[in-house]
């Protein structure tokens, strides 16, 4: 039994193996009957497929590398922008910086004289108290320091 399975295996390999061969036998032969005209003309398609997929890759090329042109341009032309805002933000900034020290400083100024100006009243009426004293006061006042010194 063990012997007869092993001759129909045998048998339907050899038989898988000759159905095999007759089909490329026929494939060949089917292939050696074609037309070589058929054959020139899938020769041509497949050139003419080739081409225009080299063509469309070129189409996609140029139009990828226009578009990041105009990205790039227009990313160049925003930070441009950007650092003009920032600098004209930076002359605003230093021009009030300027304006608030002009007036910080006019303000000491002015103070200042303010100051001067009640000095020199205080001494006036110091000076025109002074002047207003009765000249014996004074002249009492100098014996009382002379006596007083001595």
């Amino acid at each position: 039994a063990k012997a007869q399975l092993e001759e129909k295996e045998r048998l339907a390999r050899e038989e898988a193996e000759v159905e095999a061969a007759r089909q490329l036998q026929e494939e060949l032969q089917a292939e050696e009957a074609r037309p070589k005209a058929q054959l020139e003309e899938e020769e041509r398609l497949a050139k003419e497929a080739a081409r225009k997929l080299e063509e469309e890759g070129e189409r996609l090329s140029r139009e990828v590398t226009k578009r990041l042109k105009e990205e790039g341009d227009r990313l160049a032309r925003e930070a441009t922008e950007a650092a003009r805002v920032k600098e004209e933000h930076e002359r605003e900034c230093q021009a009030e910086e300027a304006r608030a020290k002009a007036q910080l400083e006019e303000k000491e100024r002015l103070a200042r004289e303010e100051a001067e100006v009640e000095a020199a009243r205080q001494l006036q009426e110091e000076l025109q108290a002074e002047e207003a004293r009765p000249k014996a006061q004074l002249e009492e006042e100098e014996r009382l320091a002379k006596e007083a010194a001595r």
